[in-house]
C-alpha cells in the first residue's frame, strides 16, 4: 500500500513592513493604518490629520534627556540650553523646502501648540515655536484644556476647546499647523486637531519634535515597539 508523501507545513508569510500613512510609523498589520492611528480615529470619530515627527526616541537616551530638561531640569541654564538646543534642532529640520519632514504637510498659515495636560499656563511647547522666527510670526495660541477626559492613548473631541478670544468665524477655512513637542500615540496632538477642525478649521497637519518607543526587545536583535501595537 502507498502512502502520500509528508508535505512540510509553512507558517503564514508576515505582511511586510510599510509605513503607516498617517504618522509614519512602521507597521506590519493586515490593515494600511497602525493601531495606535486606527484607535484615535474611531474614538474622535473622524480620519487623522498627517502627523509628522522629526525625531524618534526611547526613555532615557539623549533625545529624551533635552525634551525633558528644558521643561523640567532644577537648574536653569540646563533648561535653557535645551531649549536652545531644541529651537535649533527644529528650525535647522524644517528649513528644506525641498527634503524637510515638513514638506508631507500643506502650508499653514497659524501655528498653535497643544496645551499641556498638568502645567497651567501656555505649553511649554510656545518656547520652541516662538525660538525660531518663521514659525513665531504665525503662533497664535487658539486651545485650551476642555473637560474631556484625555490620556495614552485615549482621544476625545471635547480634550481641548478654543481659548477665550477665539472667533470661530475667523477660523472657518483658515490654514493650521497643530505643534508639539513629544507624542507617543498621536491621542493628544489629534485630539488638538480634532477640536480646531470641529471649530471651522482646516488642519494642515501635526508636527512633533519627538515620537517615543518603548524599549527595545526581542529575540537575535528584533525590535518591537510595545507603544503601538500591529
Amino acid at each position: 500500500m502507498r502512502t502520500c508523501p509528508t508535505v512540510a507545513s509553512h507558517p503564514p508569510v508576515a505582511p511586510p513592513p510599510r509605513p503607516c500613512p498617517v504618522c509614519g510609523r512602521t507597521t506590519r498589520g493586515t490593515t494600511p493604518v497602525c493601531y495606535c492611528c486606527r484607535t484615535v480615529s474611531g474614538q474622535l470619530g473622524l480620519p487623522l490629520v498627517p502627523l509628522v515627527a522629526l525625531a524618534e526616541y526611547r526613555i532615557g537616551d539623549r533625545t529624551h534627556r533635552r525634551l525633558r530638561a528644558y521643561k523640567d531640569a532644577a537648574v536653569a541654564e540646563v533648561r535653557d540650553r535645551s531649549r536652545s538646543e531644541l529651537v535649533t534642532e527644529l528650525a535647522a529640520r524644517c528649513a528644506d523646502p525641498v527634503a524637510g519632514p515638513a514638506t508631507r504637510l500643506r502650508p499653514w498659515v497659524v501655528v498653535t501648540t497643544v496645551p499641556s495636560s498638568c502645567r497651567p499656563g501656555g505649553a511649554p511647547a510656545e518656547g520652541l515655536v516662538d525660538g525660531v522666527p518663521w514659525l513665531s510670526r504665525d503662533h497664535l495660541r487658539l486651545l485650551i484644556r476642555g473637560g474631556g477626559d484625555g490620556g495614552h492613548l485615549r482621544a476625545g473631541r471635547d480634550v481641548f476647546d478654543l481659548a477665550p478670544g477665539v472667533d470661530r468665524a475667523g477660523l472657518a477655512g483658515l490654514a493650521v499647523l497643530v505643534f508639539d513637542d513629544t507624542t507617543t500615540t498621536g491621542a493628544a496632538v489629534q485630539s488638538a486637531a480634532a477640536a480646531l477642525r470641529l471649530a471651522g478649521a482646516h488642519v494642515v497637519g501635526a508636527l512633533v519634535m519627538g515620537r517615543a518607543l518603548a524599549p527595545a526587545t526581542g529575540v537575535g536583535g528584533a525590535v518591537r515597539s510595545a507603544s503601538c501595537r500591529p
